[in-house]
Formats: C-alpha cells, structure tokens, sequence
C-alpha cells in the first residue's frame, strides 16, 4: 500500500492528513498558528518565525496518528485559502505570511491601481478580475516596501501563494500553480503571465515571481533536511497544489463549463465555470480559473454571499441553548441545537398552506447578500416579520428566527446563481453543493427547492483535502483525462444528488420573491 500526504493552509487551521493510494484519509490533524493583528486592525499576519517548523511537527504527528510507514509515502501537495501570500528571503525563508483578511494595503490599493492605468490604460481589475483593491496582495506588497520594520529590515526578494510555498520549503522547485497565481492580483489572467508593469512599479526583478505550473505537475522531490526529518523516501513526488475552492470543486468533479460550484463555508463563493475568459465593463465579479494538468483549462466568474459562517455561528450561539464558557467557541451541543430547530421549521412549513406562508413568514436580512463583495455598507442585522401590533394577533417562535437566518443564506445564493448564469451566458446549468455548512443537508435541500432543479452534494466536509488528493491521481497518471476524473469520483461515491420537493418549490420561490424586495435596497446590480 502508498500513502500521499497532503496540506491545507486554512483560514484557521494548518491541516495535514494522509490518505491511501484510494484516497481515504487515514488521519487528519490540524493546529492553529498564531496570527498577530496590528493595532488598527488593517494587519493579520501569521507568526512566521516558527510557521515552518509547526508544520513539520504537525507532519510528524498526522505520520504517527495514521500507523504507516513514511517512506511508502509517494506524494506531497498542498492548498491555501485565496489569496494567500507569503514573502520571502533569498532561501524562501518566510518574512512575512499573510493571514485571512489582511488588509494592510488598504491605503494603497487605489494608488497602484491609478499607477496601472497610467502605464498601460487599462485598470487593475482588467487584467486580474480582482477587486476590491484593498484585499489585493500588492496593497500588502506596497505597504511593506514602505514599512521595511515590519519584516525587520531585511530585503523581500520572492512572493509564493501560500500552498506553492509549502511545497517549495518541502524541497519543490520554486514555481505556483497557475490557479493560485490568477488569485493572486499580480497576474494577467488574460495572457496567463505576470504583469510586466509590476517591474516598473516595484522595482523588482524578474526572480520576484514563481513561474507558473499546472496544478497536478511534479515539481520535484523533498530536500535532504525533509527526508530526514519525516523519514520519507528521496522519490516522493511533490504535486504543485490549487487553492481551497477549486480544490473543493475538483472533489466534486464541479470543473466543466456549465457547472456551478456553491462553497458554503466562512464566505460562500457561489463560482460558475466558463470555457472563455468574461471580464466586465462592471466590477461586480471576481473572474479566476482553474488550470489542472490533462484536465481542464477553464475559467470561473464569483460571486461571494457574504460572511455566512459568522451568521451560522452567531446563529448557533442565539438559539443553540447550548452551555459554551466563551462565546467564541460554539460547541457541539449547540451546532446540534440549531439545526433541530431548523429541522423542526421545515417540518412546519411543509405543513402550511403557501397561500399565506410567504405574507406571514419571517425574514432575515443579515449579513448574507448577492454579490457581497461588491457593498462596502455596514449593514445592520435584521429580521422583518408581520407587526404584532396589527389587527391579527401574531406570534413567532425561536425556529421561525432560524429557519430565517438559513433562508437568508439559501435566497442569497439562488440569486448569486442567477447572476453568475446570466453573466457566464449559460442555458444549462448544473449545480453542486460543497463546504462545512452543508453538513445542514437540509439547507441544501432548501436550495435545490428554490431552484427547482436537482443539485449535487459533496458531502465529505474535507472537500478540499479530498480534491488535493486527486492531484496525487493526476501527477502519478493514474488520472489521464476528464472520464477517468469522473470515473474516479463515482467510485469514491461523495457525491449524491438532491431533487427539489413538489410541496416546497412554489412555497419558497413565493418567500425568495419577497426576500428579495426587502433586501433590495441594498443590491448593488
């Protein structure tokens, strides 16, 4: 038996797991770096010094969990949340990591973007579909050009996505993939290179940049130091990684044109695969692609819903009626809770005549909303319901309040569906649901009624982990093509299908039109 070990670079959590030569994970441990904030909030970095030699620690112990011998292992990959970013020395010795929502280029973003269009005529986003400027990594980059103390004065000669940087210190050869570059907003993703113009405007040179990999591509063999260290064979192969969304859509074999990808996880990026590149005049969408070697070649239009993971755990600590010392840490009990009631809320609403249900119903507006990335307006949370001061007398209940936090959730994405579809021009669509928060099977249930159409669900929760370990498949050559990705897919039997209820489409299609005459004033489309 082979065993491939795999990492993934989350928002939170450092994750390694090791998997068979089948691809069923053996063990899966995780540890969360330290993230050190500045003092205006603007900065979130990972605590670089000891980053390295964590992750190798956490490799030792996912090597031990799992009861194999390492030297059968065979493959090293990797993936990162987007963008990621992680500056380094001349050795690939990390000065500074990038943590989720790192915004420190805030005051920068629209200059470097004004300098673009001076030299070229065109803006920022035309060349990389990213936006806002803010949240883009060469905001970061400048700002620590301008700021050297924060990387102690030392000269910052590379940039890597995280997950490529991982696999270089491992013993890669320096490289990114492609997919990940195409995050990053330093890359043409028209012409699938660097934009020259950052020479000009940086003043670097052209080692700053990895050059560009197909993801699934051998990009070498781990360093003497890491053979030693974790006992593994000088053979292994190290696969250039993705990033965690299109590694969660590999999983779900949701990389065709026409398909489209919902990741209900911290952010929900709703993500419709396109066989040409689509920029609009509008800068309304993130436009990335996802590059596998043999696979696919093909490009995504986004639309983010928001910050649904925060809603959901917001929810579970209102109504979860679970005991939790720190409000911060939900527990088991409460996540258990909340989706009881939501349980409990559907079964009432199937039970409701749809003549009153939609005039009569809760709903909540907060946070989650179709193209989320494209309003900068701090909302404030709110539920909308039938005033208890009317002539009728009216009552709601704690699973009312529920069943309104997830179909905020579910109207949101059918509209980022609807958008993305229109934008991509398709007539035919099929969608796939993937991410932690579609453990609530009956959210998922609750989109596919309000499309009336069926839906595919992933309902592994490691998706991302799961599609990194087919780019060991791809690299070894057992996966060759796009039949022998399905073919494998359906024999890991992950993906189920979900078919619409009779009894429940015109009841939520009725409540989606009504949500979306509330939440209409704050629709930027």
């Amino acid at each position: 038996m082979e065993y491939r070990m795999v990492f993934d670079a989350g928002s939170t959590a450092l994750k390694c797991a090791i998997a068979d030569e089948n691809n069923t994970i053996l063990a899966v441990e995780s540890i969360i770096p330290k993230i050190i904030s500045s003092e205006d909030g603007f900065g979130r970095q990972w605590e670089s010094g000891n980053y390295w030699e964590n992750l190798l620690n956490l490799a030792e112990l996912t090597i031990k969990k799992a009861k194999i011998d390492s030297q059968k292992i065979k493959c090293l990959t990797s993936t990162a949340i987007r963008p990621s970013s992680v500056f380094t020395d001349e050795d690939f010795n990390p000065l500074y990591i990038s943590a989720s929502f790192d915004i420190r280029g805030i005051d920068y973003g629209d200059e470097i973007d004004e300098r673009v269009i001076e030299l070229t005529g065109k803006s920022l986003y035309q060349y990389t579909g990213h936006f806002p400027n803010l949240l883009m990594i060469p905001g970061r980059f400048e700002w620590l050009r301008n700021n050297p103390e924060a990387v102690h004065g030392r000269k910052i000669e590379h940039y890597l996505p995280v997950d490529s940087w991982i696999l270089v210190k491992l013993g890669g050869e320096f490289h990114t993939n492609t997919t990940s570059a195409m995050e990053s907003g330093f890359f043409d993703i028209k012409e699938k290179a660097w934009l020259e113009e950052w020479h000009t405007i940086f003043e670097i040179d052209d080692s700053f940049f990895p050059p560009p990999v197909d993801s699934g591509e051998i990009i070498g063999h781990p360093s003497k130091f890491v053979q030693e260290k974790l006992n593994l064979d000088s053979e292994v192969e190290i696969v250039a990684g993705i990033p965690d969304t299109q590694a969660a859509l590999l999983a779900a074999n949701a990389i065709t044109p026409g398909n489209i990808g919902v990741v209900l996880g911290s952010t929900t990026p709703v993500q419709t695969v396109m066989d040409k590149l689509r920029i609009g005049p509008e800068v309304q969408f993130w436009i990335g692609g996802i590059n596998i070697k043999n696979i696919c070649d093909n490009y995504l239009v986004e639309a983010s819903t928001g910050m649904t993971g925060h809603v959901v755990r917001w929810a579970a600590n209102m109504f979860g009626n679970g005991k939790s010392k720190d409000q911060r840490n939900i527990s088991k009990e409460q996540f258990e809770n909340l989706k009881y009631k939501f349980d409990k809320f559907d079964k009432v609403e199937q039970n409701k005549h749809e003549d009153n249900l939609a005039s009569h119903a809760v709903y909540g507006n907060l946070g989650p909303l179709p193209l989320a990335t494209t309003s900068s307006d701090s909302l404030k949370g709110e539920f909308h319901f039938p005033s208890p001061g009317g002539v009728e007398e009216y009552f709601i209940n704690q699973e009312e309040l529920v069943g309104a936090v997830f179909d905020n959730i579910t109207f949101a994405v059918a509209k980022n569906i609807e958008y993305t579809k229109e934008f991509a021009e398709l007539s035919q669509s099929s969608v796939y649901i993937l991410g932690g928060i579609s453990r609530y099977e009956l959210l998922c249930q609750r989109i596919a009624d309000v499309l009336n159409a069926p839906i595919s669900h992933l309902h592994h929760h490691e998706a991302s982990l799961h599609g990194i370990l087919l780019l060991c498949d791809v690299a070894s050559g057992k996966i060759k093509n796009m039949k022998d990705l399905s073919d494998k897919i359906e024999e890991q039997k992950m993906v189920h299908k979900i078919e619409p209820r009779p009894e429940m489409v015109n009841k939520l299609q009725q409540k989606y039109k009504k949500w979306l005459s509330i939440i209409k004033p704050n629709l930027k489309i």
